[in-house]
């Protein structure tokens, strides 16, 4: 889905990637290790933060040539999700999108109310909440920063379900430090960023990887 040409990113004078050129799959994972900043990460590969070096380049099968300003593609979901609009009700925050509420069929699986506070959400709730924020905007590849950062078991039990049976078919890239049980569930590719700060794949058998 991507493609990284000889990328470097750095953030605070930190090397993060450094002339890293790999090609990155749709479902794709990618662990870091703690010191490292996903968030930057995420937001260069949707084009939001610049790089030092290198392309980043997105497959011409993924969307069409209209769509190519990342403001039309990518819906970057941050690690601090679960502060995001705290006391808002999830209509005030259609509102503020100029979107017209309409209750998305995640919302309806999920339980999710028109008139809830983002508060009063488990932090599964809210995130898919944003999921459906991204797919009402009409987003097509969506980048989770540490997703499951602030999930318990049941969360994640619930996140393994959503990835399997209701974005199965979307394009997506997932930013972690940890690696979940739920992760290795899948036969979804997963990479790490190693000590060379490039991005290899990840031995599934290595217990200690992006740790």
């Amino acid at each position: 889905m991507l493609e990284l040409k000889n990328v470097t990113i750095t953030y605070n004078r930190q090397i993060i990637l450094h002339s890293c050129h790999c090609k990155l799959p749709s479902q794709s994972i990618i662990v870091a290790r703690n010191h490292i900043h996903t968030d930057i990460m995420a937001r260069t590969f949707a084009g939001f933060h610049p790089l030092d070096e290198g392309e980043i380049h997105l497959d011409e099968n993924v969307v069409t040539r209209k769509e190519k300003s990342s403001k039309n593609v990518f819906f970057v979901i941050p690690e601090n999700y679960n502060q995001l609009w705290r006391n808002y009700r999830l209509r005030e925050m259609h509102k503020l999108l100029n979107r017209s509420f309409r209750k998305s069929e995640l919302c309806e699986k999920y339980c999710i109310p028109p008139d809830a506070t983002m508060d009063s959400l488990t932090a599964f709730q809210r995130l898919i909440y944003l999921i459906s924020l991204g797919q009402a905007l009409k987003r097509i590849i969506f980048i989770f920063d540490q997703p499951t950062k602030y999930f318990d078991f049941e969360d994640l039990n619930h996140f393994y379900h959503f990835l399997k049976e209701d974005f199965s078919d979307v394009h997506y890239l997932i930013f972690t430090n940890r690696i979940e049980n739920v992760f290795l569930k899948f036969s979804n590719p997963i990479y790490q960023i190693d000590r060379s700060h490039k991005i290899i794949c990840f031995e599934r058998g290595d217990k200690n990887a992006g740790r």
